[in-house]
């Protein structure tokens, strides 16, 4: 198949915008294969990434319960150097 068939396959697919959700992460997790940076571990970037953004939210709620409890899911130990650290980052915001 010749480059401009597939740009122009892919072109069609992506305007009829029928491709399913799951198909499409598929796809990009696909694309992704050929770059050096992509993650070992798909799944697992995202859970880190989700994590980040529930910790932000937390802090930026003032909400200590729910920070500790995203401290806690994370796998970080009370009183160990990241624990403290990121209680210095939720009281300094």
């Amino acid at each position: 198949m010749t480059r401009e068939k597939e740009k122009k396959d892919e072109g069609a697919a992506q305007e009829s915008g029928n491709i399913d959700p799951a198909v499409r992460d598929v796809i990009q997790d696909e694309k992704r294969k050929g770059t050096r940076r992509r993650p070992k571990d798909v799944t697992e970037e995202r859970k880190k990434r989700k994590l980040a953004e529930d910790g932000l939210k937390a802090i930026k709620a003032k909400d200590a319960g729910t920070f500790t409890e995203l401290l806690k899911r994370a796998g970080i130990r009370e009183n160990s150097p990241e624990w403290k650290n990121a209680w210095k980052a939720f009281y300094s915001a």
